[in-house]
């Protein structure tokens, strides 16, 4: 039914683009004669009403009840998106506001995509979320220790991506600062750019050789090592998110109170948004799904714009929006793109 759109004449586009754009801005079905107080068409409410009925047949547009105007299909939207939406790119003033609220964010990759996914609902009025997928697995790029007290020290893990990871642990033995610094010093020599199963295995087998345990300094250091990132937990699934009190204020989900339970209870299984946001992007580019198009967006009435950040060809998640499928895509598809532009420079100058 997609190439039906080919077929259209050029008055009929005009009149889908109108009765969708006038939809996403009311939320209230569109009339023919609303069309035609409009005075964009010079036509009678009559030939209005009529090629709003032939859009009808050919499925780009529906009715809620018999008297009703005209709203968008999910072929509509789609049509809309691909086709007729005119091409926007960020203004000066949303470019200035994302620099600005996002530029003093410190060298820690969790902050920065936590300010991400405020920004970026701030921008759009929509919910705004940041995933970051387990695949993306913990590659060590430096370890860092700090005594904090007897017998009690402070581990710090900084993986290739940014991403910090700290705990306490408490040893048999107590250790002075400056040896500390020496075995930090070490181990980021030795396992930088390893995956923590990596290390943990070169740890264990570095253990049972007899030159380690001829040599006492080498063998608190592998021991210190041992404990530190067996105690590492595996990296997880994360999701930052941000303006779910927007669904409130969207007449699609403020006058329906179990669509709003669905959207929220679907909010609560982060797997499945991390997997919504990531399996849209499969293409390496930014993705527009819509209703019926997913087993999310279907379920949950919505529609969800997202694209993938990276650090330089390496991609490391998905940032995105999800609101109701009567989105103003013109404004937020372009937000969408530029933020992740942004954040894939910072997190590739490592400035994030």
């Amino acid at each position: 039914m997609a190439n039906d759109f080919k077929g259209l004449d050029g008055r009929s586009r005009e009149v889908l683009a109108s009765v969708i754009v006038a939809y996403i801005e009311s939320a209230v079905p569109v009339s023919s004669r609303q069309l035609t107080k409009g005075g964009k068409f010079g036509l009678s409410s009559a030939s209005l009403r009529n090629a709003m009925a032939d859009l009808e047949d050919l499925g780009f547009l529906t009715h809620p009840h018999v008297s009703a105007g005209r709203v968008p299909t999910d072929l509509g939207y789609r049509t809309f998106v691909r086709e007729l939406m005119p091409t926007r790119e960020p203004s000066e003033r949303d470019r200035a506001r994302i620099a600005e609220e996002l530029s003093p964010e410190p060298f820690e990759t969790e902050r920065f995509l936590k300010a991400t996914s405020r920004v970026l609902s701030r921008l759009t009025g929509e919910v705004a979320v940041v995933a970051v997928p387990a695949s993306m697995s913990f590659v060590l790029a430096s370890v860092h220790f700090t005594r904090v007290a007897e017998r009690k020290i402070l581990v710090s893990e900084v993986s290739d991506t940014g991403l910090v990871e700290s705990r306490l642990i408490e040893t048999r033995d107590d250790f002075l600062q400056q040896e500390l610094d020496g075995i930090s010093n070490r181990l980021t020599i030795d396992f930088a750019g390893k995956s923590l199963g990596e290390i943990r295995a070169l740890l264990l087998a570095s253990l049972g050789e007899e030159k380690v345990r001829m040599d006492r300094a080498l063998t608190r250091t592998f021991e210190l090592g041992r404990r530190a990132f067996a105690e590492s937990r595996p990296p997880e699934e994360a999701v930052y998110m941000e303006g779910t009190e927007s669904l409130l204020e969207k007449p699609e989900f403020r006058n329906d109170l179990e669509a709003l339970r669905r959207m929220f209870r679907a909010f609560e299984e982060k797997a499945r948004l991390v997997n919504l946001l990531t399996d849209c992007v499969t293409s390496d580019g930014l993705a527009i799904v819509i209703g019926s198009e997913s087993p999310f967006t279907d379920e949950t009435g919505s529609a969800v714009v997202s694209a993938p950040y990276r650090r330089g060809d390496r991609v490391l998640g998905a940032l995105g929006v999800i609101g109701p499928r009567r989105m103003e895509y013109a404004r937020v598809v372009p937000l969408v793109d530029e933020l992740s532009r942004y954040v894939s420079r910072r997190l590739t100058e490592g400035t994030a």
